[in-house]
């Protein structure tokens, strides 16, 4: 294994896919069209992408158990020549995280969280950081080891990416360098609000840069200078959008190791983020980088 230049921390867990033909209600089953398990969770979906392109990349949070869904995590971790697991903890007796993930014909997707009360975290520690060129961070879990981990990078000069903060008063912003932020959350959050107004703000009081997506709209950049400017993804029929901002975030990064202007950065996430909706799942399918460099905006 050689050095690792990114560090992914946060969740990871195993996901149950459901296709559905609808969401079931009180009166009216959902019938089931397709199934499988694959390795999920925010952290995890944007480490296997950049090991999958050869990209050194450490992966760590979310403690996994000796249970049948740690050992299939594990083991599919495993298949990737570049990811280093070496501090995802183990717990006997603990159960894995594990989540539901429920997509109807559209693309959307729903989820069942299983043993959140029970979720341990490990902490991020200054050697895991040696060598570390780029933290990237999610917001799927408890929100203090990652303002440690943030903390901790920052000391050390390593920028930090993350999503989904929707506040200008949040405890991470001022640790962050690019944030992505999704505009149908901020519309669900808000109904009638503007996203780039909110990313202004965030820009502001953060003083980073602030990615909008919008699904197939386009991406809106908002760089730290106060320019702004636009991406339009690729046109792609969506089979599930499950994890398409993790993988957004792999193509960003992928980007940004290579020297590249942020806009340019973005054009490899929307590439890889609109070649992920095309397939169920979102590890089942790795693409390599000559499948995303084709759909590059």
């Amino acid at each position: 294994m050689i050095q690792p230049r990114i560090l992914c921390y946060g969740e990871i867990d195993l996901d149950i896919y459901l296709k559905l033909d609808r969401l079931p209600t009180l009166n009216r089953a959902g019938n089931t069209q397709d199934e499988f398990e694959n390795v999920g969770g925010a952290a995890a979906n944007s480490a296997m992408w950049l090991a999958n392109w050869g990209i050194a990349t450490r992966l760590l949070g979310h403690d996994l158990g000796d249970d049948r869904a740690g050992d299939t995590v594990r083991g599919m971790l495993g298949a990737l020549d570049h990811l280093d697991t070496t501090y995802i903890a183990c717990h006997a007796g603990y159960r894995s995280p594990r989540c539901q993930c429920l997509v109807t014909p559209d693309g959307e997707r729903s989820f069942i969280m299983h043993w959140l009360d029970e979720l341990r975290v490990t902490d991020l520690e200054t050697p895991m950081l040696r060598g570390i060129e780029w933290l990237n961070l999610d917001m799927s879990g408890p929100l203090e080891p990652r303002l440690r981990a943030a903390r901790l990078a920052v000391a050390r000069d390593i920028p930090v990416l993350i999503n989904d903060i929707y506040a200008a008063d949040h405890a991470l912003l001022p640790y962050v360098d690019v944030l992505v932020i999704s505009a149908s959350i901020v519309r669900s959050k808000a109904p009638g609000s503007e996203p780039l107004a909110l990313a202004r703000k965030l820009q502001e009081t953060g003083d980073c840069h602030v990615i909008i997506t919008d699904a197939s709209a386009p991406v809106t950049l908002l760089m730290r200078a106060g320019e702004v400017r636009q991406i339009q993804p690729p046109a792609v029929t969506a089979v599930d959008t499950t994890g398409a901002g993790d993988t957004f975030k792999s193509g960003l990064l992928y980007g940004l190791l290579k020297d590249l202007p942020l806009p340019e950065a973005a054009r490899w996430g929307c590439a890889a983020a609109s070649l992920m909706c095309r397939f169920p799942g979102t590890t089942r399918h790795l693409a390599d980088l000559d499948a995303v460099a084709e759909y590059l905006p």
